[in-house]
C-alpha cells in the first residue's frame, strides 16, 4: 500500500513482527537461518528421525466388560482426573528452539496432593 493507506493494517503486522522477533529464541534472524537449514537439509534428504526406533509401549488386554475391564476403567478415571494432557503437533520443534522432534521434548511431572 502507498504512504498513509491501510496505516493500520501496516502497525498491526508491525506489531506482530515485532512480537514474534521477541518471543522467539534468538529472534526472527535466528527463526530464518533455522528454516533455510531445515529446507537445505529436506532438500538433500537428510531424515530428522534417523536413529529413532518406533516401539509399542507394554501394556495390559483386558476385555469390556468384564470385572477386570470395569476394574481398570474406574483407576483410570480416577488418575485421569489428576493428569494433564497436551497434544503436541506434529513437525519439528524449530519454533520452541528445540532442534528436533516435538514429541522428543522433555516432559514435566507433576503431582497433584
Amino acid at each position: 500500500p502507498s504512504l498513509r493507506e491501510k496505516d493500520v493494517e501496516k502497525h498491526k503486522l508491525l506489531e506482530q513482527i515485532i512480537q514474534c522477533d521477541e518471543n522467539y529464541p534468538g529472534g526472527l534472524e535466528t527463526y530464518v537461518t533455522k528454516a533455510k537449514k531445515l529446507l537445505k537439509d529436506s532438500q538433500n534428504n537428510v531424515n530428522p528421525f534417523e536413529g529413532f526406533v518406533p516401539n509399542i509401549a507394554s501394556g495390559e488386554s483386558v476385555i469390556f466388560g468384564t470385572e477386570k475391564f470395569e476394574e481398570m476403567e474406574m483407576l483410570g478415571l480416577e488418575m485421569a482426573s489428576k493428569t494433564a494432557f497436551v497434544l503436541v503437533a506434529g513437525g519439528l520443534g524449530e519454533r520452541l528452539g528445540f532442534n528436533g522432534i516435538k514429541v522428543t521434548l522433555r516432559r514435566f511431572h507433576f503431582q497433584i496432593r
